[in-house]
């Protein structure tokens, strides 16, 4: 008997988990509001380990032909200086919007899709074994069945994202006092921004960037040169919004991706760790349904009384796999923002920075 599981969230977490539990049988219903591909194709930084989970998608090589793989970039100060020299180990630069968009052509047509709001979770969880929470930082799945209702937490931080048609004049990060700047390239021509910065948000994105102009330009020609190719209807603007430690399972709820620990940006692992969310906790229940098969009899499959032991022993596995390493990233992740976005002290980080990573590098050499 396959499980019968519904997912909340069309995101990259669900996505994944939807295609890869179909492949293994189970029943499973896909939830969104809207199923849209995003608008702006901001980049993600797509290591090896979420490499792999997209070549067991059976999409990897289709993500490779959109995406850029740049072999170093340098994080430097706001006056140019070079502060480290960062090798891109392997990782992929891709499209957001592509990767959803092959995502969702990947979706078997055995995966029931169901466009609507959601306001109450408890339908969901009726005649389902299995609720997935893969919607987001401001899940509703967190927010109504943990305890205490924990929110997402803001930063007082506005992050700007966009796009250009040209090509990046170099592959950076600059520090600034309070601000930081990135450059990346998209696959073909075309060049990929982020810029963090206190809050300041007015409700449109052209007066946004003209603050962010404000704000970082004049510093160095490259970001400046940047900025003036960027436009508001290829610009995202919004907060850094993270989630408290929590255990990400609940009776026969577990949650992934952003909604268990939505994190800062600054070390660009959010999209890994839910590809790796994934295909966590589908290798979970694809264990503990072999051995339920094993214990019944040859063939019949899993009994349908067995169904809530083997979704909370997959759960417990789960759990104890990738919590760690997703803590770990969120609390790393937010460590670095503080470090990238200090102004008291960012004299003192630069120099520190510079002497540390200069000396490492002369004995690498």
């Amino acid at each position: 008997m396959p499980l019968r599981i519904r997912i909340l969230g069309a995101g990259v977490s669900g996505l994944t988990a939807s295609i890869l539990l179909a492949a293994d049988g189970h029943r499973v219903e896909l939830i969104d509001e809207y199923f849209a591909v995003p608008a702006v194709g901001t980049a993600l930084a797509l290591v090896p380990p979420a490499q792999s989970v997209l070549a067991r998608l059976g999409v990897l090589e289709r993500v490779r032909t959109i995406s850029a793989a740049p072999e170093v970039g340098t994080l430097r100060a706001a006056d140019g200086q070079v502060l480290a020299t960062v090798p891109a180990g392997d990782a992929l630069l891709t499209s957001r919007s592509e990767l959803v968009r092959i995502l969702l052509d990947a979706l078997p047509a055995s995966v029931t899709t169901s466009r609507r709001r959601v306001e109450d979770i408890r339908p969901l969880r009726a005649g389902a074994d299995l609720l997935i929470g893969a919607d987001g930082v401001h899940s509703l799945v967190r927010r109504s069945g943990w305890p205490r209702r924990p929110s997402a937490r803001s930063h007082g931080v506005t992050v700007l994202r966009g796009t250009t048609p040209l090509a990046p004049p170099e592959v950076s990060e600059t520090w600034g006092r309070g601000w930081l700047f990135g450059i990346t390239p998209l696959a073909g021509t075309g060049t990929n921004w982020f810029a963090c910065l206190p809050e300041h948000r007015t409700g449109s994105r052209r007066e946004d960037l003209a603050h962010l102009r404000r704000t970082v330009g004049g510093h160095r020609a490259e970001i400046d040169a940047v900025l003036e190719a960027a436009a508001p209807q290829r610009t995202l603007v919004h907060g850094i919004h993270t989630v408290g430690g929590i255990w990400p399972v609940r009776q026969n709820v577990v949650l992934l991706g952003d909604a268990a620990h939505a994190m800062a940006p600054n070390l660009g692992h959010g999209a890994n760790t839910a590809l790796q969310d994934a295909q966590s906790l589908v290798q979970a229940i694809r264990e503990q349904c072999g051995r339920s098969e094993r214990r019944g009899e040859q063939g019949r499959g899993i009994p349908p009384d067995a169904a809530s032991a083997v979704v909370s022993r997959s759960l417990r596995r789960y759990a104890a796999r990738r919590v760690l390493p997703d803590q770990g990233w969120r609390l790393a992740s937010e460590a670095m923002m503080r470090v990238a976005m200090t102004s008291s002290a960012a004299g003192w980080r630069d120099r520190v920075l510079s002497t540390t990573l200069g000396r490492i590098g002369q004995r690498a050499g």
